[in-house]
């Protein structure tokens, strides 16, 4: 059995939860903790939290399918502002949720304190309402005009969404990513790593997922997906602050590589 199908199997002991529920459960206003460590270990970590966690689940599906294009403006403003560690920094993109069939447009926003707030308008299909909604709902939220930003890059993964059942607590687990630089045509896939985020309330402790996670020594690690694309994709960029985290990634992938290898010839 390979790593996927074994998710698929454990997420089947886990009690569902559905949209609406996960909605009710949103927290939009939060702060996160993020984790970098290999697929391979997703399935064990899994494992240790299904009588925790409910997950979502549309149409009878648990693994969701993500796509995410990233703007910025032309001097990368909101790039650098992330490598330079500004807080009050921004992030703009339009994220369809595959298996939802729906699309917002999305400004996350980090204040000094380290609490992310993220807001969000759902678009339509008719590109000049979206227009007109848009620049009203940019002004309200972001700094940056509508009409100064530009497609930057683009990245598509599979997400589980874990939703606690005693506490304000939900858990993002992505992996499968792949990026593509809208301006250099460059692509990258990364089936070896796997990130989660752990968005809370006030306080981590009693985090069931946070015991696990510490179980197999995986230490928090920052990951913005849209910053580190960017320096994975393109070396010229200035990403001095990010070097060790490009690394990282690489050796996660690479190992994966090596544990496939020995699987198939075990």
């Amino acid at each position: 059995m390979n790593i996927a199908s074994e998710i698929e199997q454990i997420l089947e002991g886990y009690e569902g939860i559905t949209l609406e529920e996960v909605r009710k459960a949103s927290l939009m206003r939060r702060k996160d903790r993020k984790f970098l460590f290999s697929f391979v270990y997703l399935p064990q970590i899994l494992a240790r939290v299904d009588k925790d966690y409910r997950v979502l689940e549309i149409n009878g599906i648990r693994t969701h399918l993500y796509r995410t294009d990233y703007y910025d403006t032309a001097l990368l403003e909101m790039y650098h502002k992330h490598h330079r560690g500004k807080a009050n920094r921004h992030k703009v993109r339009i994220r369809e949720y595959g298996t939802s069939d729906l699309s917002f447009l999305e400004v996350k926003f980090k204040n000094a304190k380290g609490t992310t707030i993220k807001n969000r308008i759902r678009r339509s299909g008719q590109e000049r309402e979206n227009t007109a909604r848009e620049e009203e709902f940019l002004s309200g939220y972001c700094p940056y005009r509508r009409e100064e930003m530009a497609l930057t890059l683009g990245n598509r993964f599979n997400r589980i969404t874990l939703v606690s059942h005693n506490q304000k607590e939900r858990i993002t687990l992505d992996y499968n990513l792949s990026f593509s630089g809208k301006g250099s045509g460059t692509e990258l896939e990364l089936p070896g790593i796997s990130i989660a985020e752990i968005k809370y309330e006030k306080m981590l402790s009693g985090s069931p997922f946070h015991a696990a996670i510490r179980h197999f020594r995986i230490t928090p690690r920052r990951f913005s997906k849209y910053a580190i694309g960017m320096a994975l994709l393109d070396r010229d960029l200035k990403q001095n602050r990010f070097k060790q985290r490009v690394r990282r990634v690489h050796k996660i992938n690479n190992q994966f590589f090596t544990f496939k290898k020995q699987s198939q010839h075990a």
